[in-house]
């Protein structure tokens, strides 16, 4: 077996993988992540106006419980002023017109509420229909800022489908056992299985090795690994064009 081939093989595999662990990561969790921020932003605006929509509920509800109050004082000073051609004693008289003159005051107080009220409900309605429109606005944002996001996920699958092919390719023509290892290795040290050895130190893990390990890598005579994380090592320059 012709280690120095093998191992230009495993260079173009490696970086293949790297890619398409890249390109993956981008499909499977920086878009989608992103598409969840920003829904999860659209959600948070989106409670700021079911909060406004509750405050025009509860001032709506106040207004109407003042009216019913009014309704009810007014029934009062009609219902008194009709009692007052049944009284038989002036100070009857006084006290009633004293009763009436109560309810007339309550009257002009809950009257003055309901214009304070609805004026209040105008306010707010009127800011709630403009976050109502300004909310259409960023809804259809949000959807185009998905939609161009859910096309950069097809254009990766497309992507990662090319690599995939290219991968199946090019392990056809390494070695097996040597495929099974860098493999192992692949999966275990985060998608770098196969690293230069720069000055002495580990591409991988960036350890200093003796010596002795940088001429036994250039030897080619087998595959050597760095004692520390296990990668497969090579040097740079013996495969520079």
């Amino acid at each position: 077996m012709d280690i120095k081939e093998e191992i230009r093989k495993l260079r173009d595999l490696q970086d293949i993988d790297s890619k398409f662990l890249a390109l993956k990561n981008e499909r499977d969790l920086a878009l989608p992540g992103r598409i969840a921020e920003l829904k999860e932003s659209f959600e948070s605006k989106k409670s700021i106006l079911s909060a406004l929509e509750e405050e025009v509920k509860r001032s709506q509800v106040k207004k109407k419980e003042r009216e019913l109050d009014l309704a009810t004082k007014e029934e009062g000073v009609s219902k008194c002023q009709g009692q007052l051609y049944q009284l038989k004693t002036n100070q009857e008289y006084k006290a009633k017109l004293k009763e009436i003159e109560s309810l007339k005051a309550d009257i002009s107080v809950i009257e003055e509420d309901i214009l304070k009220i609805m004026e209040e409900v105008d306010q707010k309605a009127k800011t709630l229909n403009e976050k109502k429109e300004e909310f259409k606005g960023q809804e259809a944002e949000l959807n185009k800022a998905v939609e161009k996001i859910e096309q950069d996920i097809k254009q990766l699958d497309i992507q990662v489908k090319g690599l995939e092919d290219k991968r199946g390719i090019l392990t056809q023509g390494i070695d097996s056992v040597l495929l099974k290892d860098y493999e192992h290795l692949l999966n275990n040290r985060w998608g770098l299985a196969l690293v230069p050895l720069k000055a002495g130190s580990c591409g991988g893990c960036h350890m200093n090795l003796p010596p002795e390990v940088t001429n036994k890598v250039k030897q080619y005579i087998e595959i050597i690994y760095c004692e520390f994380c296990a990668r497969m090592l090579y040097l740079e320059e013996d495969f520079q064009l």
